[in-house]
């Protein structure tokens, strides 16, 4: 048989409580207490001021079959009390119970070994929150994928023509969505959104396109579809619009209210005017800046076609900003 100080000894520095447990439920002694074990000292103390009825009765099963069986059981319960500080607090801790006689007091009870595994549970569960969340943003951005292809090819004149539409339209929705990853969900600011989706296509016409005003910051919903948005606007003057011009000028700006619940206002202006696909009423590049996506990011988008320019106006509503 091992030394018995020796074991005891050994659980220094460990995170393992070792305490004995009266058949009354009272606590009788302990041996490295940790956790709620060392908030204070629960020597003569009953298990009633820890735990809750239900789990008390899980401990009472466990005890029981232990009884029963002369076999170690396992159970994972809840203590409640108030922390160090004087304020409440909880424990998850997984005890394992043993019914044994304590050899220096010659009392019956049990003997239990227990591990505190609140930050374990803590990760289980924001694990499985983020888990949620990304089967959520999955669900809801497959929706967008299969919507984006069924309204391109409602309008594209040929197969090749909506291939290359359709195919921008998703690369537009996956570089938002790196922009989300790499703010860990967060979002993005409008300034990264602009180069990812606008400069980052241009890459030769930094002279030519200029975000100017508030760089407000989007959560992932508003990413999304201000980056479609954006995609719309920068392919429209690139393939038929202003870009395809050596002397074409595009400003971007934000203006926000202050206030924690004021919208923004987005603004692309885009000179000279070239006249182009986006010009009819029912193209569904204008519908998706003046309908599509205003209504995703509770806003009002309108799109006005002077002599001389291209101005794309898009309330941001409040909800979307961070």
């Amino acid at each position: 048989m091992p030394n018995r100080t020796l074991v005891l000894e050994s659980l220094v520095g460990t995170p393992v409580t070792i305490f004995f447990q009266d058949l009354n439920g009272d606590y009788q002694w302990f041996v490295n207490p940790q956790s709620v074990w060392a908030e204070w000292d629960r020597t003569g103390t009953n298990e009633c001021l820890l735990f809750h009825d239900n789990d008390r009765q899980k401990l009472a099963k466990a005890k029981q079959l232990a009884s029963e069986t002369g076999e170690a059981r396992s159970v994972d319960v809840t203590a409640f009390a108030d922390d160090e500080s004087g304020r409440p607090a909880h424990w998850n801790l997984h005890f394992t119970i043993n019914r044994k006689r304590d050899q220096e007091t010659g009392a019956d009870g049990y003997i239990c070994s227990c591990i505190d595994v609140t930050d374990q549970k803590q990760r289980e569960q924001t694990l499985k929150n983020l888990l949620r969340e990304v089967a959520h943003r999955s669900k809801n951005m497959l929706a967008m994928v299969l919507s984006l292809s069924s309204q391109t090819a409602r309008v594209a004149p040929t197969k090749t023509e909506y291939i290359r539409r359709f195919t921008g339209r998703l690369q537009s929705l996956a570089k938002s969505q790196d922009v989300i990853t790499e703010s860990d969900w967060r979002g993005s600011t409008l300034s990264d959104l602009v180069r990812r989706q606008v400069r980052d296509v241009v890459p030769l016409a930094d002279g030519k396109i200029t975000f100017e005003g508030d760089n407000i910051e989007l959560g992932p919903n508003g990413t999304l579809h201000i980056g479609l948005a954006l995609h719309e606007l920068v392919t429209n003057a690139l393939v038929h619009g202003a870009l395809s011009l050596a002397d074409s000028v595009i400003t971007i700006s934000c203006h926000r209210e202050p206030g924690p619940d004021a919208n923004a206002t987005l603004i692309w202006r885009e000179t000279p005017r070239v006249h182009s696909s986006v010009d009819k009423q029912q193209s569904f590049g204008r519908t998706m800046l003046e309908r599509i996506v205003p209504a995703a990011i509770n806003g009002e988008g309108s799109l006005e076609l002077s002599n001389d320019a291209v101005v794309y106006t898009l309330s941001i509503g409040h909800s979307e900003i961070i």
